[in-house]
């Protein structure tokens, strides 16, 4: 229920859901957006890198070389661009 209600809010759909939030909210009026580079990606929760309210198993995830492609940074760079959040 919580992909369907965020799929209405982005219009989009579940291949493109990690893009579309990010879009919403670097939209935000919000001053500051940070977006998990695990989002970028479009990993799923098996990146996840922080579970609260747990001990163990924390932290351990990490980019890989292979990961940052130029495409990623060139995609990366058209959303901060494109919602006019460059230079602030």
């Amino acid at each position: 229920k919580t992909q369907e209600r965020a799929l209405e809010q982005t219009g989009g759909t579940a291949d493109t859901i990690h893009n579309d939030l990010i879009r919403l909210a670097f939209g935000s009026k919000a001053r500051l957006a940070i977006v998990p580079m695990q989002d970028y990606l479009g990993l799923d929760s098996d990146a996840r890198l922080n579970t609260p309210g747990t001990v163990g198993d924390n932290w351990r995830w990490r980019l890989r070389a292979h990961q940052l492609t130029p495409s990623l940074m060139d995609a990366v760079a058209a959303m901060v661009a494109d919602s006019g959040r460059a230079g602030t």
